[in-house]
């Protein structure tokens, strides 16, 4: 189903907006010792979030692929900026958490590996939050 380009990438941002607080939440949680069963709950909904997010990524690519059509420049190149930084977001949440299952016994080697993915994907999570606040500035009513 082709969706106008604007209403595609408007949801695109809803959709990063709320993935990207249920990542915070998740590791708030985390921080705070929750309980397992508060954690796993948590970690059901941000999957949820990313499976969401995943959903509109692929509705932005399709009402995308015919071009900018009226849009401007400005707003290309920001819901285009929005698109890349949420998919390389979802990559490397997805990296992340299937690192993190196949070093079930983490060695030190193991351990550095997990370690740089976590990174990478805390650089992919700021990088969609500074691309949330430029789409959010560009179009404020979006959210």
């Amino acid at each position: 189903m082709l969706v106008p380009l604007d209403a595609a990438a408007d949801a695109l941002l809803r959709s990063a907006v709320e993935a990207a607080r249920q990542h915070e939440r998740v590791a708030k949680l985390n921080e705070r010792g929750a309980h397992f069963t508060e954690m796993q709950e948590a970690g059901e909904l941000g999957a949820l979030c990313l499976k969401h997010l995943g959903e509109r990524l692929s509705l932005y690519e399709v009402s995308a692929s015919g071009g900018r059509g009226a849009h401007d420049e400005a707003f290309w190149h920001c819901a285009n900026s929005l698109w890349h930084a949420a998919r390389e977001y979802s990559r490397r949440h997805s990296d992340s958490n299937a690192s993190s299952i196949q070093l079930a016994k983490h060695s030190p080697d193991k351990l550095g590996a997990l370690t740089l993915e976590y990174e990478l994907e805390a650089s992919a999570l700021l990088a969609l939050k500074n691309a949330i606040s430029s789409y959010k500035k560009l179009r404020p009513d979006a959210a």
